[in-house]
């Protein structure tokens, strides 16, 4: 057993996997609150080349403020119908179907405007504006998430682009 284990090789650790470490430390510390998104995005932003950074960072901007701003748009529509605090079984249900149908718009809306790739994530920021924010201040979330998105891009880019930066091809 102690044999095997001295064979086995262990993968080092790539400049990659240092920057994507130093993007998520940025933005932490700029948002020490309220972290999250912004980290996720850089995550995700930060690719195996400064193009493919800004592709998918453009894509993740892109969709945030699509879903935010259908979301939010919904949530006025909600709030001039019904107040929050004494939604009756049947007030939730119609909360419901018009969620559901927020989604189509969201879907709809991509497609044609020729952003497919961004439907999965706008679709989840209309769900956490339309459902997990609805009673609460869904305008701060919405422009909070936007905004940290935009934060998590600048930093990976940045990182990526001006730290031992890819060969791009």
């Amino acid at each position: 057993m102690r044999n095997t284990l001295r064979n086995i090789q262990l993968p080092t650790i790539g400049f990659r996997t240092l920057k994507t470490a130093l993007a998520v430390f940025l933005c932490l510390l700029l948002f020490p609150k309220e972290p999250f998104f912004a980290c996720m995005t850089s995550v995700f932003c930060l690719q195996n080349t400064v193009k493919d950074s800004y592709k998918i960072g453009f894509a993740r901007a892109y969709a945030t403020i699509h879903g935010a701003v259908i979301g939010f748009l919904f949530l006025l529509f909600f709030k001039l119908l019904w107040n929050y605090s004494t939604v009756p079984a049947l007030t939730t249900l119609i909360i419901y179907i018009l969620i559901a149908l927020g989604i189509i718009v969201v879907i709809y809306s991509c497609n044609l405007l020729k952003r497919s790739p961004s439907i999965p994530l706008a679709c989840i920021v209309f769900l956490g504006v339309t459902t997990i924010h609805a009673q609460t201040d869904a305008v701060y979330y919405a422009l909070n998430r936007i905004v940290e998105t935009f934060f998590g891009l600048i930093i990976s880019v940045l990182v990526n682009k001006y730290i031992n930066p890819p060969i791009d091809k």
